[in-house]
């Protein structure tokens, strides 16, 4: 299973590169389902600098996030009003109370960052604290995941190798 994971991973480096990384972080943002860490640390692994990777997805990921906010501004409260009509009142509550802190969670954690840009947008969360925290929580966990694979990865591809 290890392998097919390297071999995909190996397979997408050498036909997106760098742009496909960027692609994946920015729609991951506010659609797509895959986490950008999971192809990070595999991708420093193979050998693409920690530092260009970092800032390659950290970038993709906040304009991502800036397309979700927009979306969030424009599209969200009425589809949020007909699927979770009981709960928006709550969330709302919830969300102005914690707001960017929330959001630089979710930016940081593995919990779904989509949801946190759409309804940041939803809520009119100011703009600027929702770009520091995405900026500060994104790059941190992209940094966090690249540095892991590159100066873990090779031992562990070894250790794993053995099996």
């Amino acid at each position: 299973m290890f392998e097919s994971i390297l071999g995909f991973v190996k397979w997408f480096v050498q036909t997106y590169g760098l742009l496909g990384t960027f692609v994946i972080s920015l729609l991951e943002s506010f659609i797509f389902p895959v986490p950008t860490a999971t192809i990070i640390a595999p991708i420093t692994v193979l050998g693409i600098d920690p530092f260009i990777i970092t800032v390659t997805a950290a970038s993709g990921s906040i304009i991502g996030a800036l397309i979700g906010y927009t979306l969030g501004v424009y599209l969200g409260r009425p589809v949020a009003e007909r699927l979770f009509r009981k709960y928006i009142p709550k969330t709302e509550r919830w969300f102005k109370k914690w707001g960017a802190w929330a959001v630089l969670i979710a930016a940081f954690s593995p919990i779904p960052f989509k949801v946190f840009t759409w309804t940041a947008g939803i809520f009119r969360l100011d703009i600027k604290k929702f770009i520091l925290a995405c900026v500060i929580g994104r790059t941190a966990q992209f940094a966090i995941a690249a540095y892991v694979g590159a100066y873990f990865g090779p031992s562990v591809i070894s250790y794993l190798n053995g099996f």
